[in-house]
């Protein structure tokens, strides 16, 4: 009795297995969406050269803290503006925004040399616009170690290595935490 499952689940497995080749082979639907997907993605990883016309496509995909308030590409640099919100300010969230900011700029593109970054806050009231940090960052001047440091320094102060490589300036605001 043994015997003959033991055959039958190796004659399932062996048919179950050339099945596969076939169907694989043949290049059916299932598998040209996923081969399709599949190169997506690895195109997607590629850095790309950021223009007006994918920069709304290359912004929307980053996970950001804070929303984005202005952009502005002026050839190999690109500025931002994100707004900070009083119950949105966390100071390892924002480090950790800035280092994916950061990234998608020198990372994921082969046109931007410098990033201009700013953080700013809105009195929701008065429509006023008030500085709290602002990042002048340039392609090649900082070690690769750097981002995975702006990313860990949670609600510490910024270490002055990290200022001086990013060219961090802080507002009196932003040290006092937005009070």
């Amino acid at each position: 009795m043994k015997a003959k499952w033991m055959v039958r689940c190796l004659l399932f497995t062996i048919g179950s297995a050339l099945l596969l080749a076939i169907v694989t082979r043949a290049g059916g639907p299932i598998f040209e969406n996923s081969r399709l997907a599949s190169a997506e993605t690895f195109l997607s990883e590629k850095p790309v050269e950021l223009s007006d016309d994918n920069l709304v496509d290359g912004l929307s995909e980053l996970k950001l803290p804070v929303p984005i308030a202005k952009v502005d590409l002026n050839g190999a640099v690109l500025s931002v503006d994100l707004k900070v919100t009083e119950d949105r300010f966390d100071k390892g969230e924002l480090y950790r925004g800035i280092a994916e900011m950061i990234s998608f700029s020198f990372e994921r593109t082969t046109n931007i040399d410098q990033l201009l970054l700013r953080l700013v806050a809105e009195d929701r009231w008065l429509g006023k616009r008030y500085l709290l940090l602002a990042a002048d960052v340039r392609r090649g001047e900082w070690p690769e170690s750097a981002l995975y440091a702006l990313r860990t320094t949670g609600n510490m102060e910024l270490p002055k290595e990290l200022r001086t490589w990013f060219r961090v300036t802080e507002t009196q605001l932003w040290k006092s935490g937005v009070n």
